[in-house]
């Protein structure tokens, strides 16, 4: 089987489980190809960082990315699926709780940069934010508002980690002033 089918040299597109094809530039695709950045950001991070619990973090949200991409191509959503977004988010929120408590408290705004690793998260967490705008004006997001809180959590997790991953390299903050 050949990679290229030619079939999306006019701009068209099909999503999951559908013949039907959709221009590309619809929102449904530019959803798609937000997180399919997000994912291939976090892949970048992971190269550089050495095998450990923040990784194994960063590619378990790599795995949901996958699966978010997937209801939004249109893998139908059961109420069991529902509940398990709702179990993610609480699991992000007490990551999120014990990495914070590992750093310094936060009373100026961070200028990403520092180590490869954390300049990548933070790459990671602005398309988070892109990601969770559109989700929000997507037409068919409706049935998709269960990945709101998520998509939300993720980006400060990933702003948590990138902080986390420098002071762990021994990398200092930036702290941006107002001149």
């Amino acid at each position: 089987m050949k990679l290229y089918t030619k079939e999306g040299d006019a701009g068209t597109s099909a999503l999951f489980g559908s013949k039907k094809r959709l221009l590309k530039s619809r929102p449904v695709f530019e959803i798609l190809g937000l997180s399919d950045e997000v994912n291939a950001t976090l892949g970048c991070a992971l190269v550089t960082l050495k095998k450990s619990r923040e990784s194994d973090i960063l590619q378990s949200v790599q795995e949901d990315l996958f699966l978010i991409g997937s209801y939004v191509a249109g893998l139908k959503v059961s109420h069991r699926d529902r509940a398990d977004w709702g179990l993610k988010v609480k699991n992000l929120e007490s990551v999120i709780d014990e990495y914070s408590a590992k750093l310094p408290p936060l009373k100026a705004f961070i200028i990403p940069g520092g180590s490869e690793a954390s300049s990548q998260i933070h790459l990671a967490r602005a398309k988070v934010r892109s990601l969770e705008r559109s989700l929000v004006s997507y037409k068919g997001s409706q049935s998709l508002k269960f990945l709101l809180p998520y998509v939300n959590r993720l980006s400060d997790l990933l702003f948590v980690l990138a902080r986390y991953v420098n002071i762990k390299l021994g990398k200092k903050e930036k702290i941006w002033k107002i001149k």
